[in-house]
């Protein structure tokens, strides 16, 4: 029942993203002809996921919690015979597999466009789309905003509230690295890039614990907030 409500709260930007990602990439061909996947194929790809999984990722995070913490709904969900981190954790699971989804199916149709068109469609394959690009660095990035803006929404128990101050962090820390690299010549890395010396996967998984840490801060709230 309440993986019902999550899914009913969230489906039509779900669907909304998932008809974006289907058809970004076949109307740039009919828009712009071959040109675009000629110069610069998989940067397109890549560039469109981004775009779309980024949106989503705020989207998500601010309307999934929002529905589900906001002053009206906690009322009822912390007097259920069940652990509040159940409510955030599941709500989170729903958001987060709605974005995966559109990502896939993103790259997917991507590849399907490059095979199709582009003039070195025979050498490009679907593991040469993931590894050639920093897919794998943008999704990580993308559950990171969605993570924050879940946990700030969560928290703040309004939409607006966490979407702007995930915004307004997620800023701040990209130009606090900045100014760092510019300044100082100290290199910090931003969120996604890899770590150091270390190897690109352990960089990745780094980033991923890193992200639901935010979910645990927000359990933690909410575990202890005041009905």
């Amino acid at each position: 029942m309440y993986l019902w409500k999550c899914w009913r709260d969230t489906r039509t930007l779900f669907i909304v993203s998932l008809i974006v990602a289907l058809i970004v990439m076949p109307v740039s061909v009919v828009v712009l002809g071959t040109g675009l996947l000629t110069d610069s194929g998989l940067a397109a790809v890549s560039s469109t996921l981004f775009l779309i999984t980024s949106l989503m990722a705020l989207g998500l995070g601010a309307l999934g919690a929002s529905e589900q913490f906001d002053d009206r709904t906690v009322h009822f969900l912390y007097t259920k015979p069940r652990r509040r981190a159940y409510f955030v954790w599941v709500n989170w699971g729903v958001g987060c597999a709605e974005l995966s989804v559109v990502a896939v199916v993103n790259i997917l149709v991507g590849w399907v466009v490059l095979v199709r068109y582009a003039k070195t469609s025979a050498k490009v394959g679907l593991w040469e789309l993931v590894h050639g690009q920093p897919v794998a660095g943008i999704l990580i990035y993308c559950l990171l905003i969605y993570c924050l803006t879940y946990s700030l929404t969560a928290m703040l128990r309004n939409g607006l509230r966490g979407l702007g101050a995930s915004i307004v962090g997620a800023s701040l820390c990209q130009a606090v690295a900045i100014l760092l690299r510019a300044r100082w010549q100290l290199r910090v890395p931003m969120p996604a890039e890899r770590i150091g010396p270390l190897p690109p996967i352990v960089s990745g998984i780094i980033w991923t614990v890193f992200a639901l840490s935010f979910i645990l801060a927000a359990q933690f709230v909410v575990e202890r907030a005041e009905i």
